[in-house]
């Protein structure tokens, strides 16, 4: 920035070269009428000028690449904060990143340009002034003109931008859900309405864009004919100076030129004033994304956990929900126990997860993983310790492989492979058209929920998991595979990893040490699986939800939960 700044200044005095040479060649070479003298002042004047372009390319340059450091300085921080604070940055506003884009675009275009030329227009009305205070005052009420059109251009481009950001947030929110869910629109015969809405939107955003455009170039218009009207003044008052004898003929191009370089700024910045006013909201996003993150304090590293919970008076509220999702919830999980957590619907079990495996705080009292509170891990250190298996499974695109070990620099074929064993899915892989090489789509929309399933599995017990959260693990899944699950569940319990399990099948009950009973985000029981379900029938024990395949497995489920 530094070199920028010399760069501009250097060509902002050269360019006073052309003003003085007209000067120079009016009054000494046509008054003296001496060749050589013309001949030196127009070397002069044309190396100046050489100097002045390679300078301005220089300067463009510097700043396409301090563009670009700007991003690359800023973007690992942005989409950490991101990925750390998801569902903190809106539905449907654009990404972080887009908006670091933006920025970078426009600190590598002529505005910037503009702008770092506009503290320049002081000096050159001064030179005005020594010229003559009429080619001064004339640059002075030209300069005020265009700042005040300037201030009324950005004000309507403003008031537009933040209506067509609002418009764009709620039309990018429904593309969204559009593509994601394509399938459903298609299958529902929604495709002309799903398109007709989106335009509906779309139009909206478009709407005013459109009207701060014509606004802001029908002002830039009013303010390129101000500047050129303002240069027949300069001439026009020349002109009556020289016939008054009070300036020399040179003084009379020079003024023009001069002004003309005085107010091309500012004209200019009055076009760019949506351009300007875009980037600042885009700056804004992006600082309110980056500065949680350089202000954050180094997480000491702790020693690796032996996996024991322990959840202590813990409540969690969310600001849009009146009642707690979870209150006074207090239990411990020991090391190579496996605890299952029952309830009706909206008891707060998934949410219970969530806040285990750190994703989100608790509003009061604490969850510790061996005596830390988990917000007092380092949150990279923390996830290489916890398996977690969201109810709806969630695979990053690319391969099998990819979707096993994740972001895993460190992951071998050999840990891929042996926690897709663990996991009971080997086989399963191997059967894909591509075994491991496999491309699942995005989301994983290539695979069946029961493959997703256990791939998901099979990521949850990659590496040295030490507390292993299910969501659901068995929803999709047949007979076998509930089967399957059960052996991988046991497995790591016999690793002396911590699972906890949310369910609804009572499969899973029977390889219980411990069962969570929840209801209306209170804890009635916790305890003994036997001490669990034998309470009275008046307690609001759930009753397990079975799903019938097939008579086979209707039989094993009742002496599941007659168990």
């Amino acid at each position: 920035m530094v070199w920028i700044v010399a760069f501009s200044v250097s060509i902002n005095v050269l360019l006073l070269v052309l003003p003085f040479y007209s000067i120079e060649v009016f009054d000494r070479v046509i008054s003296s009428g001496s060749v050589e003298t013309l001949v030196g002042l127009t070397v002069i004047a044309a190396f100046a000028l050489v100097f002045s372009a390679c300078f301005d390319t220089l300067r463009s340059r510097l700043l396409s690449r301090f563009a670009v450091r700007f991003e690359r300085y800023l973007a690992p921080i942005v989409l950490e904060s991101t990925i750390v604070d998801a569902t903190g940055r809106g539905d449907g506003r654009a990404h972080d990143l887009a908006n670091l884009r933006e920025l970078r675009t426009f600190l590598s275009s002529n505005t910037v340009a503009s702008l770092l030329d506009a503290p320049f227009l002081p000096a050159f009305i001064f030179i005005l002034f020594f010229l003559h205070p009429w080619y001064g005052v004339i640059a002075l009420i030209g300069s005020v003109i265009l700042l005040a059109m300037g201030v009324v251009s950005r004000w309507v481009a403003k008031a537009e931008i933040a209506q067509a950001q609002h418009a764009a947030q709620a039309a990018q929110a429904a593309l969204d859900g559009i593509v994601r869910h394509s399938g459903l629109v298609r299958a529902m015969g929604w495709t002309k309405g799903a398109v007709r809405e989106f335009m509906d939107l779309n139009d909206q955003t478009l709407s005013p864009v459109v009207r701060a455009s014509e606004r802001v170039y029908a002002i830039g218009a009013v303010a390129r004919m101000v500047r050129t009207m303002l240069q027949v003044a300069a001439i026009a008052a020349g002109a009556w100076l020289v016939l008054q004898n009070e300036v020399l003929a040179g003084s009379l191009i020079a003024s023009s030129i001069l002004i003309a370089r005085t107010l091309q700024p500012m004209e200019g910045l009055i076009s760019a004033w949506r351009a300007l006013a875009s980037a600042h909201e885009a700056w804004k996003q992006v600082q309110a994304a980056a500065a949680p993150m350089l202000v954050r304090s180094r997480r000491t590293l702790l020693p690796s956990p032996s996996g024991r919970v322990e959840v202590k008076r813990m409540t969690y509220r969310m600001a849009t929900v009146q009642r707690p999702v979870l209150a006074g919830v207090t239990f411990e999980c020991r090391p190579s126990e496996i605890v299952v957590v029952i309830g009706p619907t909206g008891a707060g079990k998934s949410t219970l997860l969530r806040l285990m495996a750190g994703l989100e705080r608790p509003s009061a009292g604490t969850i510790r993983l061996d005596d830390a509170a988990l917000q007092d891990w380092d949150a990279d250190q923390l996830g290489q310790f916890i398996g977690y298996l969201p109810q709806d499974v969630q695979l990053l695109g690319g391969t099998v492989a990819e979707a096993i070990a994740g972001f895993d620099e460190d992951a071998g074929d050999e840990d891929i492979i042996a926690a897709a064993v663990h996991a009971q899915a080997h086989e399963m892989i191997l059967s894909l058209p591509a075994g491991y090489q496999t491309e699942i789509g995005r989301d994983g929309n290539r695979l069946s929920g029961g493959q997703r399933q256990r791939i998901g599995l099979a990521r949850a017990f990659f590496g040295n998991r030490k507390l292993i959260l299910l969501d659901e693990p068995n929803a999709n899944l047949d007979p076998e595979g509930e089967q399957a699950l059960c052996s991988a569940i046991e497995r790591a319990k016999a690793r002396g990893a911590t699972v906890v399990i949310v369910t609804h099948r009572p499969r899973l009950l029977t390889i219980a040490d411990a069962v969570l009973l929840l209801r209306d985000g209170g804890q009635l029981a916790f305890g003994a699986p036997a001490e669990v379900l034998r309470r009275p029938v008046t307690s609001p024990v759930p009753k397990p939800h079975v799903v019938s395949v097939n008579t086979e497995h209707q039989k094993l489920s009742a002496r599941e939960t007659a168990r």
